[in-house]
């Protein structure tokens, strides 16, 4: 993220400081109207984080507190799209807070990566970054939070595995019920009823958040979010009247149920739309992977692949046993839909540049009791307490023997299935 030149005098907290006893601030990563964002660095633990600090100029009772419960409500949602808060402080009357650091940038940098040079981002992708939108916001509305302020500067995606975390609870702490005309959101994001004013209850700010995933799935889709305008009245009177524009009129390449799925989340009614994050997310997944007729044919083994590797695991695996019922699935999610609703014998995971990385993968389906199986294409000795924290059965690292590979998943389904 390239920043405007800013006067050190104008910092907070001098480069270089440490905050308690232990978060040395490293250099500067944005910033924003109410607050700055370091990152830092854990000396014990040995990790990089992220620390948001209150600008000076913001520094009255009510600002201080509604800087405090918005790391209050972060803290409260413990899930993986859902960025974590570590601890919050004051020092020398600036107060802060200690939050995961995701490497990467806001999803409104990873858009205009891909769309300024004439490019656009793979449907799989889009799939892929509004799934992880839709689990993380599930979980901060199932605590009965509404986040209020949906939008891809407020998401961040990591430049290496497409993981994506929400961020940015600010609006979260102020109280929905006080009457007044100022209507709190981001223009381009705004539900109908959010700029006429009817969102006085918790699930109507809920069905507002989920006309900003429409929104958002429409600007990765295309490159631009549905309506713009540099006059800000003609832009909130397009979100209440206009209709909602066909995403395949600029994309051909991508199927009509995105259109389909897109006015469903944006119907100008909330009554319309999704009634939850989870029913959105569904409906996306059963569209993109159709549920099988035929019943799965035990026994089964799912692999995740994108390459050759699960190619030669499979080949391998069927010489043991031609009995085994083996599919090789290169796209994540579809992976994870088939091993959440099918619940295969086993599962191989091949070590992949994807929207999930192992761990990830390995902790979403850590309690599907489901026995998992990694083939690393590098030796991470460091990583494998972790694996196996998540319910890894065995992890196989170079150099791989393929025929100890494919006898040992065969004896595991064998011990679990007749074959």
């Amino acid at each position: 993220m390239s920043l405007s030149p800013i006067d050190s005098a104008e910092l907070p907290f001098p480069l270089g400081t440490v905050l308690e006893d232990k978060f040395i601030l490293e250099k500067l990563l944005g910033r924003g109207a109410m607050g700055l964002v370091y990152l830092g660095y854990d000396r014990f633990l040995e990790r990089h984080v992220a620390i948001k600090v209150l600008k000076s100029s913001h520094l009255s009772k009510d600002s201080i507190e509604r800087f405090r419960k918005e790391a209050v409500t972060m803290a409260t949602i413990n899930h993986l799209n859902v960025i974590q808060i570590y601890s919050f402080g004051e020092k020398a009357g600036n107060y802060y807070f200690v939050m995961e650091y995701l490497k990467g940038n806001t999803l409104i940098h990873f858009i205009d990566s891909f769309y300024k040079h004439g490019g656009y981002i793979p449907l799989d992708v889009v799939i892929g970054i509004i799934s992880q939108i839709c689990s993380g916001l599930g979980a901060v509305h199932k605590r009965g939070i509404a986040h209020r302020d949906i939008k891809p500067a407020n998401i961040l995606i990591s430049e290496e595995t497409y993981h994506v975390a929400i961020t940015d609870f600010g609006l979260t702490s102020l109280n929905p019920l006080k009457n007044d005309n100022f209507v709190e959101g981001t223009p381009l994001y705004l539900a109908p009823e959010a700029i006429r004013g009817k969102t006085r209850d918790t699930q109507m700010l809920h069905m507002a958040d989920i006309y900003a995933v429409g929104c958002i799935f429409y600007e990765l889709i295309t490159g631009h979010p549905p309506f713009e305008s540099d006059n800000v009245i003609s832009l909130l009177n397009e979100h209440v009247k206009s209709e909602i524009p066909k995403a395949t009129e600029l994309r051909p390449d991508v199927p009509s149920y995105v259109d389909d799925i897109i006015v469903r989340a944006m119907a100008k009614d909330p009554v319309n739309r999704y009634r939850t994050c989870e029913d959105f997310k569904e409906e996306l997944l059963n569209f993109r992977m159709p549920s099988k007729e035929k019943r799965i044919v035990r026994p089964y083994l799912l692999i995740f692949d994108m390459g050759h590797t699960g190619e030669q695991v499979a080949m391998f695996i069927k010489n043991q046993n031609q009995s085994i019922n083996i599919d090789l699935i290169s796209d994540q999610n579809e992976a994870l839909a088939i091993a959440l609703n099918d619940k295969p014998d086993t599962i191989v995971m091949v070590e992949n540049k994807g929207e999930y990385s192992l761990l990830e993968l390995c902790s979403l389906l850590r309690h599907s009791r489901i026995p998992i199986f990694l083939y690393l294409k590098n030796k991470e000795s460091s990583m494998e307490f972790l694996y196996k924290e998540m319910g890894v059965a065995q992890i196989f690292a170079p150099p791989v023997d393929m025929y100890l590979l494919a006898e040992t998943v065969t004896n595991t389904i064998a011990e679990s299935c007749s074959i």
